[in-house]
């Protein structure tokens, strides 16, 4: 557990990947959506569909901003002077930060990753099924599941900037 930073590493760029592919393919799939939802006017059914990609990649991308933004509402509230230097993830390498802060921050870090991707894949199934479909229940599953991650995620931070502070 003393070399947690190594362990971290690959992990952060799997999240960096995953929360690229999910802003750039939410927004894809926004403008696809849009685009396909004014132009199949005659085709009920194509509408539909067009409609799920719209809406799907709007409510994914709001769900990737809305993560930026509890943390800088937590960065807000709590300041600065309370928390470790470069939170929620610049701290794991840091020299102050205890073995258990970094570990903490370190399997937040994975289930962020983990359940960001699980989201994005949620939202794509979603977005590409149609109602009743397997692929509508599969990207509902994914999504709730994907959401529930990234909330122990952010408990998790809450928990390591916590031990932290105490330690």
């Amino acid at each position: 557990m003393s070399n947690v930073g190594a362990f971290v590493e690959p992990i952060l760029r799997v999240y960096q990947l995953a929360e690229i592919i999910g802003r750039y393919g939410t927004l894809i799939a926004l403008v696809i959506g849009i685009i396909g939802w004014f132009s199949a006017s005659n085709d009920a059914r194509s509408m539909a569909r067009y409609r799920g990609m719209a809406v799907g990649g709007a409510v994914g991308y709001v769900a990737i901003i809305a993560l930026d933004v509890i943390y800088d509402v937590l960065v807000f509230i709590l300041g600065t002077q309370f928390l470790p230097a470069g939170w929620p993830y610049g701290a794991i390498t840091g020299s102050h930060a205890t073995s258990l802060s970094q570990l903490g921050t370190a399997l937040s870090l994975v289930l962020e990753a983990l359940g960001l991707a699980i989201f994005i894949i949620g939202v794509t199934w979603w977005a590409f099924g149609s109602r009743g479909s397997l692929a509508d229940a599969r990207g509902r599953r994914g999504i709730v599941i994907g959401l529930t991650l990234v909330g122990a995620s952010i408990g998790g931070n809450v928990f390591s900037t916590l031990a932290w502070i105490l330690l």
